[in-house]
């Protein structure tokens, strides 16, 4: 790994640590500089801003973690994978969705949900209304289960989202009939 990126890792790792004793407004540049043992210039070398720092976590890590999904896992399988490593991680994300929001991790990973939602679906071309609405909406579904006050395991959560969805689909189909 080149050395830009540990020192990045690092950072970023200082950055969650922060996260995990305090909100994110109360943590400052120095504060991340010093937990990663560096000074304020290092981290001004590679990020503009904590926020900069949020958006490379989010976007390194969620696409790291879906770059590892094997071809074989399809559809739920690969929705129960999401839902664990946002389990795994829901004190950084739930502190962040907290702090600034739906946006910014929409704006991030909506991009990602949508590829991933569009080759699930095996959809090519045509409109993308549809393979939005529904990376809109299971992105949604992801952030209101990390902030609810007692987060299911992530099995729990992925069974009871198909179950609703599948009957949501069924009502729709009997009600074009």
């Amino acid at each position: 790994m080149a050395k830009a990126e540990q020192t990045k890792r690092t950072l970023a790792s200082a950055m969650k640590k922060l996260l995990a004793q305090m909100p994110y407004e109360k943590v400052s540049v120095s504060m991340i500089a010093e937990e990663a043992g560096m000074n304020r210039k290092s981290f001004y070398y590679h990020f503009t801003g904590k926020s900069d720092l949020i958006n490379w976590i989010l976007d390194t890590e969620f696409r790291e973690y879906l770059e590892t999904t094997p071809e074989e896992e399809q559809g739920w399988e690969v929705m129960e994978m999401l839902a664990s490593y946002f389990y795994r991680e829901r004190l950084f994300y739930k502190t962040i969705l907290l702090s600034t929001g739906y946006a910014t991790l929409m704006n991030i990973m909506l991009p990602v949900i949508s590829k991933y939602i569009r080759d699930m679906l095996e959809v090519h071309g045509g409109s993308d209304e549809f393979i939005v609405l529904a990376s809109d909406g299971l992105l949604a579904a992801i952030f209101r289960w990390l902030l609810s006050h007692n987060v299911e395991r992530p099995d729990v959560f992925v069974s009871d989202l198909r179950c609703r969805i599948t009957r949501l689909c069924e009502e729709y189909l009997r009600h074009l009939r």
